[in-house]
């Protein structure tokens, strides 16, 4: 099975690490860095390899033949507690609003946070 970084330089056929990160705008050293650890990049650069590949971030981290509706929905198992942040009032109040592709989006954006907790912007 292809690593992220393996899926990532064969869809943007770069064939060095220099020129791929001109690509996504990182400096070199660090790029090489998250591929020889395999580490993921910030959500912001993740986003800009799925734009520049057309590719979504769930097929980039999980592979070509990745399908979510394959996997079981633990989410569903939870129930949200009774008394929530208003935050996550915000966010479960208006997620209703968004069309199937958003949601999708907001899906692999919060997998991927799940994933890969050390992404997550620091305050």
């Amino acid at each position: 099975m292809q690593k992220f970084w393996d899926r990532v330089i064969t869809l943007l056929d770069s064939p060095s690490v220099v020129e791929l990160s001109k690509s996504l705008g990182v400096n070199r050293s660090t790029l090489s860095s998250w591929i020889h650890n395999d580490r993921r990049p910030p959500m912001l650069i993740a986003m800009k390899i799925s734009e520049l590949t057309g590719v979504s971030l769930s097929k980039l981290e999980n592979g070509f033949d990745w399908d979510y509706s394959d996997e079981d929905d633990e989410e569903e198992e939870d129930e949200v507690a009774e008394e929530t942040s208003p935050l996550l009032a915000f966010v479960l109040k208006n997620i209703k609003t968004l069309d199937t592709e958003q949601l999708e989006f907001v899906r692999t954006v919060v997998e991927y946070l799940k994933n890969h907790p050390s992404t997550t912007p620091q305050r």
